[in-house]
């Protein structure tokens, strides 16, 4: 019996120094190689080359339509987007974020030198499942901004102007098409 214990001790002893030596050499081995993850660019360009050919097929219109989503935690219920270009420059760009609890839209109107946003957040008046027409659905908040093509406000300011998601729509949709 004491020869089993002994045994047992050897071998638990050796396992824990082997494993927190594993540990400092795993230390060791990221602070000389960092482990760097790289998202991969989005090409805007492939985005411009499929809008341009699905629009293709239907030309009743001299109005080019791109539909989309944002990838990412924006909403817990997901998104869903629409660019209008005309002349081959976006002039409306419609987001909207589904909540459980509501919804928020917002409308970005493109003019020559600035883009006229409106934020509209609405609360359902029942739950999500419940939601049949706009009966259910309560506007709470309209908030309106103008900036630039950077993003900056243009004149006063507006503390719930929500600019972050501009600058992911500006990476995700073109602007141009060619």
């Amino acid at each position: 019996m004491k020869n089993y214990i002994l045994i047992l001790f050897v071998l638990f002893t050796s396992c824990t120094r082997n494993s927190s030596s594993n540990k400092e050499a795993a230390k060791d081995t990221l602070k000389t190689n960092p482990v760097i993850i790289k998202q991969p660019a989005f090409n805007l360009d492939s985005v411009k080359r499929k809008i341009l050919t699905d629009n293709l097929k239907s030309t009743n219109s001299d109005t080019i339509t791109y539909e989309f989503s944002l990838e990412g935690d924006y909403s817990a219920e997901g998104n869903v987007g629409k660019a209008f270009y005309l002349n081959n420059s976006i002039k409306k760009l419609e987001m909207i974020f589904y909540r459980e609890t509501g919804k928020s839209v917002y409308t970005y109107v493109f003019n020559e030198n600035k883009v006229k946003v409106k934020q509209k957040i609405y609360d359902y008046n029942v739950p999500l499942f419940e939601v049949k027409d706009s009966s259910n659905i309560k506007l709470v908040q309209t908030i309106k901004y103008e900036q630039d093509y950077n993003g900056k406000l243009i004149g006063k300011d507006v503390p719930d102007a929500d600019l972050a998601i501009y600058f992911d729509l500006k990476e995700t949709v073109p602007f141009t098409l060619k």
